[in-house]
């Protein structure tokens, strides 16, 4: 799964720059622009997300991470099985007509030992600064705002290599040659993303 992420903007990281840059270009005079978070980003927290403008260009815009529950009190949904998204009622439509990326430069998870003690690490790919997740995002009215709010989730497959050691679950990560083809592409070609067997390499290191 993916529960945590890592968000860095400074000079060296300069694609995720451009995409702060681009985004306050376009929304630094709205409310959503003013809840954008760096850092450490949790559930709920409101971050840069990529989506698909119009051709091969595209618009980052503010988004929540996290579909709202179904029931009140209930917990928003943050991440979708990318091996069941389109079967889904919940993902179903969002994956056919608005799939969109989420910028990283890494991810967080838990390692639990035999006596039940938890290590965080924090997971960055090997040869890039900048991860490309897969995700899906959807829009709903918010009728005390009068306005539509955007959410997104995080799709996820099965670990591999030694993340495996860690969790049985991790983001799905697209490639910067293929981001495209994740956004616009027709059904069988996102199925063809998710069977791909080129894997991004990751390095590992203790977080606290």
């Amino acid at each position: 799964m993916c529960g945590r992420y890592l968000i860095e903007d400074g000079e060296e990281v300069v694609d995720m720059r451009k995409i702060f840059d681009k985004l306050e270009l376009y929304y630094s005079n709205t409310e959503e622009y003013i809840k954008v978070k760096k850092g450490e980003i949790f559930p709920t927290d409101t971050v840069p997300v990529i989506i698909p403008e119009h051709d091969t260009k595209l618009d980052v815009l503010p988004m929540q991470w996290g579909f709202r529950p179904v029931k009140h009190g209930g917990r928003a949904l943050i991440n979708a099985r990318s091996e069941t998204a389109f079967e889904k009622p919940t993902f179903r439509e969002p994956m056919i007509n608005k799939r969109c990326i989420i910028p990283a430069n890494g991810f967080f998870e838990w390692q639990t030992d035999p006596s039940g003690k938890k290590q965080k690490y924090l997971i960055k790919p090997a040869a890039s600064p900048l991860l490309y997740f897969a995700g899906i995002y959807d829009r709903k009215p918010d009728l005390s705002a009068k306005k539509d709010l955007v959410h997104f989730v995080i799709l996820t497959q099965d670990s591999y290599g030694p993340i495996r050691s860690i969790h049985h679950r991790m983001p799905v990560a697209i490639a910067k040659r293929d981001v495209l083809k994740w956004l616009n592409g027709r059904e069988n070609d996102v199925r063809e993303l998710f069977a791909a067997s080129s894997f991004t390499e990751y390095k590992f290191s203790q977080a606290f």
